[in-house]
């Protein structure tokens, strides 16, 4: 690396100087690092959209685990740009493809979840180091630095707050008057479009957050390179040979000519006088060890270096004439104790992986039981299901009234408007198992939902589907509707259900409450 054509000045930092620095750097570079992000991000984005079929959570978790494909090649302009060579927009294409090497592969892979991806980036994309060489990299910059992991961590947490931010400023900044986004449906509910609202915002934060988590990885990489291999003195040694030797250049001019003015001053006169004494160090050599003890003086004086103690334990050492009999077993026991902790890690590693693989058999084996199940009503006929019907009884925690209108009724005229909506999702929920919808034990409303579409007609899915929704605010959100929206539904709901078993008894005009 040409350390001298660094733009930033080398000196010794500590670890949160240098983030300090790499955020600097981020806010003076942000445009361009910006738009060479999206540039990288946004064809990956619409080419996951596809594949994730169009699901926002599977897009964005998608999205997350390919950051690593957006920030190499902000890794590359960055190092580029601190060596003095500004890349131009002609050159981001260019540098697109030169940082989407085969060296990015660790970094989607099995170092994907390293939360010191910034700071050990440079290592593979700028050093081009891979297998032991690498690694043995990687260990020494690591050591005794903890603040890699905490930038990591930070700027997660900044992503969450922004990410968070612009939500409840398109929830709370909207007047009541317009239309306003529902915070809940656009964090919980995967399947609604809103969802896509929030999973866009998040992509926003990524592209905010990534030019200043990479500039300050970089420079963090720089600081602890400063820190190791004395960076700074290496260019300060450089300026002064650099000095030296033009100052060595004019001296000799001078020299030179002060040489050819003695001689031509000295033509007239005679040899020197033989009697005159001589230099005797210019005579002879300097001796090696007058010479070590200059050495010593010069290296002890302050601007050289620093003297600094250092506690360490050390084992005491033996005395040669004792006898090495007591110490065999120790040694033994040492060996035997460190085999055994092997044996112990690979143990629990190997255990450790069986129980992943074991976990994710539960879970695959789980996912094709309820596909089987929610598909099992396809194939039976409207008035028999594949499961057996859900009596009203086991859908509530009292037994059904006889006359299921006049006690809704008499619920909402007493003001009891969630035990009223209870009562009428029940007896939808009979009805439906009445006419073959088979709900199995354990399903919730959006599943009761969906097999009721896939055997009743529309106008009674849309009816079904305005009660799941009353009934979902009620149970989870404890917003209860008024009494005319219930009088409402229940009307709609005696209607549809006279259509489906013919007419039984007039339910009575409907009441204002």
């Amino acid at each position: 690396m040409r350390i001298d054509a660094i733009g930033a000045r080398l000196r010794p930092r500590r670890p949160w100087e240098g983030v300090d620095l790499g955020f600097a750097l981020g806010r003076q570079w942000f445009v361009s690092l910006w738009i060479l992000w999206w540039m990288t991000a946004l064809p990956f984005a619409l080419l996951l959209a596809v594949l994730t079929g169009g699901r926002p959570d599977l897009w964005l978790v998608a999205v997350w685990w390919c950051k690593p494909l957006y920030e190499a090649p902000l890794q590359s302009w960055a190092g580029r740009a601190l060596l003095g060579e500004r890349p131009e927009r002609a050159e981001r294409v260019g540098i697109i493809r030169a940082a989407l090497t085969r060296h990015i592969l660790p970094l989607l892979l099995w170092r994907r979840l390293a939360l010191r991806r910034s700071f050990l980036m440079p290592v593979t994309l700028l050093e081009g180091l891979t297998g032991a060489p690498a690694r043995r990299r990687r260990a020494v910059l690591s050591h005794g630095i903890g603040a890699p992991t905490w930038l990591t961590l930070i700027c997660y947490h900044f992503e969450a707050i922004l990410w968070g931010g612009v939500l409840l400023a398109l929830v709370f900044l909207v007047p009541e008057e317009l239309p306003r986004l529902d915070l809940t449906a656009a964090v919980t509910e995967s399947d609604s479009p809103v969802y896509w609202i929030s999973a866009a915002v998040y992509l926003l934060a990524f592209s905010v957050i990534a030019p200043f988590y990479v500039c300050a990885g970089f420079t963090l990489y720089l600081t602890r390179r400063t820190e190791l291999e004395a960076w700074d003195l290496e260019v300060a040694f450089r300026r002064a040979r650099d000095e030296q030797d033009a100052a060595a250049r004019a001296a000799g001019s001078l020299t030179l000519a002060g040489l050819l003015a003695i001689v031509i001053l000295s033509l007239p006169s005679t040899s020197a006088d033989a009697s005159t004494p001589r230099d005797p160090v210019l005579d002879a050599a300097l001796d090696p060890g007058e010479a070590q003890v200059l050495i010593r003086e010069i290296l002890a004086a302050d601007d050289f270096g620093s003297t600094q103690e250092v506690t360490l334990w050390l084992p005491v050492e033996r005395d040669p004439a004792e006898s090495v009999e007591g110490w065999i077993w120790p040694s033994a026991l040492g060996s035997l104790a460190v085999t055994l902790a092997e044996i112990l890690k690979w143990s629990l590693f190997v255990l450790a992986l069986a129980a992943l693989v074991w976990l994710a058999l539960k879970v695959i084996q789980g996912m094709t039981r309820t596909r089987l199940r929610w598909r099992r009503p396809r194939r039976g006929s409207r008035g028999d299901g594949d499961g057996p019907a859900v009596p009203l009884e086991h859908l509530g925690a009292e037994p059904s009234p006889e006359d299921i209108t006049a006690s809704i009724r008499r619920l909402i005229d007493r003001g009891e408007h969630r035990a009223a909506l209870a009562l009428l999702y029940r007896a939808s929920l009979a009805e439906l198992a009445r006419q073959g919808v088979a709900i199995p034990s354990g399903a919730t409303e959006s599943d009761a939902l969906e097999m009721a579409a896939q055997i009743l007609p529309a106008p009674r899915v849309g009816l079904i589907a305005r009660l799941t929704g009353h009934w979902s605010r009620v149970a989870y959100a404890h917003r209860q509707p008024s009494g005319a929206e219930l009088i409402a539904l229940l009307d709609d709901w005696c209607r549809a259900r006279d259509l489906a078993t013919g007419p039984t008894r007039d339910p009575g005009p409907s009441r204002d409450v």
